[in-house]
C-alpha cells in the first residue's frame, strides 16, 4: 500500500455483469493497480497475502491467478462475473489515479536469489523493542536488514577468530591458552594492528608483502560501521510521477553513525556485497595462512 487508507469499493452502484469488452477490462485493470483503491480479492488467500490474492479482470470475468510456490501448476478456481458499475466509470479511476502515492523502495534492491551463508555455525539472535505505536511494515523492513546486516557482523567475527590464531601463530607463545583467553577480549582492529605489527618485524618479506591488510581492514571498516550505527527510515516527499498519473514517493533506509552522525544509505544489494567481501577476505587470509604454514 502507498498510503495508509483504502478507498472502498463503490457498492452503492449496481452489478455489471460479464462478458466485459476491451475497454472495460482496461478500466478494471487500471483500478487494480491503484493503491488507494480498495481491490478485489479472492476470499481464499484473503488480505494476507495482498498483491498475490488480487482477482485478475479479463473479458469472461474476474479469476484468482494465486499460485502457491509448493505446488506451482496447481490453480486457484475461484472467480467473479461481475463489477461495480462504479469501477467501469473512467473519471472514478482517473480520480483514483491522481490520488495515489506509488511508493519506491531504495533500500529494497537486491533481484539476486542466491543465498548468503557465512563461514560459521553460529545462530544470530535479533531482537526489537518499540513503543506502543508499531508501525508493524516498518518492524519488517528493518528485520530483514538488520538480518542482512548481521550475516556481515557474523562473518567479520568469524575472521576475527581466525586473526586471533594468526597472532598465536606469528607469536609462539610459551602458554598458548593463557594468551587465547588474552586476546578474546580484543576486538577485530586490535588483532589486526597486532598482527602487522608482527610481520613488520618478522624475518619473511614476502609473508608481510602478500598478508591480504588491505582487505581485512575494508571489512573491519565496514564491520564497525555497521555494527556502531542506527539504521533509520526516511520517507522522502510525494512528488508527480514522471511516467503516469499520481505521485511517487521514494522510501529509503539511512545508516547514521552514532559518534559522528554521519548517514549514509544502506541497500539490501549493499549488504550482499558487503558478505561476499567479508567472505573473499577470509578466504584470503586462509589462503595467506596455508602458504605461511611455519611463520
Amino acid at each position: 500500500m502507498a498510503l495508509r487508507f483504502a478507498l472502498g469499493l463503490p457498492t452503492d452502484t449496481p452489478k455489471v455483469y460479464a462478458p466485459f469488452t476491451a475497454g472495460q477490462v482496461a478500466l478494471l485493470r487500471r483500478w487494480q493497480a491503484t493503491p488507494v483503491a480498495t481491490h478485489m480479492r479472492c476470499p481464499r488467500h484473503g488480505e494476507v497475502w495482498r498483491k498475490s490474492s488480487d482477482l485478475v479482470p479479463a473479458i469472461t470475468g474476474w479469476r484468482c491467478a494465486f499460485r502457491t510456490p509448493d505446488y506451482p501448476d496447481l490453480a486457484c478456481s475461484y472467480t467473479v462475473d461481475w463489477a461495480y458499475a462504479g469501477m467501469l466509470d473512467e473519471d472514478n479511476v482517473r480520480i483514483l489515479e491522481e490520488m495515489s502515492v506509488y511508493v519506491v523502495e531504495v533500500s529494497f534492491d537486491d533481484d539476486s536469489d542466491e543465498p548468503l551463508n557465512v563461514f560459521s555455525d553460529y545462530d544470530l539472535l535479533l531482537s526489537f523493542h518499540d513503543e506502543v505505536d508499531l508501525d508493524w511494515e516498518e518492524i519488517a523492513e528493518r528485520s530483514v536488514l538488520d538480518q542482512r546486516r548481521g550475516l556481515v557482523i557474523t562473518q567479520s567475527t568469524v575472521l576475527e577468530d581466525l586473526l586471533g590464531d594468526v597472532v598465536l601463530q606469528l607469536e609462539k607463545p610459551d602458554d598458548p591458552e593463557a594468551r587465547r583467553s588474552e586476546l578474546d577480549g580484543w576486538m577485530i582492529g586490535k588483532r589486526l594492528h597486532r598482527v602487522e605489527s608482527l610481520l613488520a618485524s618478522h624475518p619473511s618479506s614476502e609473508a608481510n608483502r602478500s598478508f591480504p591488510r588491505e582487505e581485512l581492514w575494508a571489512v573491519v571498516r565496514r564491520r564497525n560501521e555497521l555494527a556502531h550505527g542506527n539504521i533509520t527510515r526516511v520517507v522522502g516527499e510525494s512528488c508527480p510521477r514522471s511516467d503516469g498519473p499520481g505521485k511517487t514517493q521514494q522510501v529509503e533506509w539511512r545508516l547514521v553513525d552514532r559518534r559522528t552522525r554521519r548517514s549514509q544509505l544502506i541497500t539490501m544489494a549493499g549488504l550482499r556485497e558487503d558478505v561476499y567481501t567479508a567472505l573473499a577476505a577470509y578466504t584470503s587470509l586462509v589462503h595467506w595462512v596455508v602458504a605461511n604454514p611455519g611463520d
